[in-house]
């Protein structure tokens, strides 16, 4: 990845590479063995807020670990508008799922919304140790079914629930985390106005 848009620095002294190990460990495919010799090929970095990791119009070549922090992926126009995707959060780890996205210029950015620590390597690199291993299909299968059901139901809420409803479905899936993320941005994910969502917010509260 280019230096125009990753920058951070590698972290001193910090020591969690057995939470990446451990998290590896629990997919149903990786034996701790292939865990662990997965992890030495992930480097630790941290990205203050605001700083990107992927940029609209390049090539998404890496595969991270978020240890913590938030990160938003949005659309944007031509003229700067920009359209919240989704949120990527402590505990995720992401990677370009789909094949398009591998190979051509990102439709959207990915932006650090927090201070982010995170653990990196070359997709093409994390992608060719499970091939080597005969494990890529079972590895990636279970994020793909997940990716279409997250999908689908976005589209569903999207069309058919209103705005309290969206949100809290969206609670719900961030959990206490959607507290560090501004309204804003909450609103533009959700299709709704700041007004909308403060509106929506004063009503669960006082019911």
């Amino acid at each position: 990845m280019s230096n125009s848009v990753v920058s951070g620095s590698e972290p001193q002294m910090i020591e969690q590479k057995p939470v990446l190990i451990e998290f590896l460990a629990s997919h149903p495919a990786l034996s701790q063995p292939i865990a662990t010799q997965l992890a030495q090929s992930f480097h630790c970095r941290t990205m203050e807020k605001g700083i990107r990791m992927v940029s609209q119009g390049q090539l998404w070549d890496t595969a991270f670990f978020i240890s913590s922090g938030i990160m938003r992926f949005y659309y944007a126009t031509a003229d700067g508008k920009e359209f919240n995707k989704g949120f990527y959060k402590e505990g995720d780890l992401v990677w370009p799922k789909a094949p398009a996205a591998r190979t051509q210029p990102s439709l959207f950015t990915i932006e650090c919304l927090t201070p982010c620590l995170f653990w990196q390597m070359s997709f093409a690199d994390f992608q060719a140790q499970l091939v080597s291993e005969g494990l890529w299909e079972r590895f990636a299968l279970p994020y793909l079914e997940q990716f279409a059901d997250e999908k689908f139901l976005r589209e569903y809420e999207f069309l058919v629930h209103d705005a309290e409803k969206k949100y809290l479905s969206l609670c719900e899936q961030l959990g206490p985390m959607i507290e560090r993320i501004p309204d804003y941005h909450l609103a533009s994910y959700l299709g709704i106005t700041n007004v909308a969502l403060s509106r929506v917010k004063r009503k669960l509260k006082d019911a």
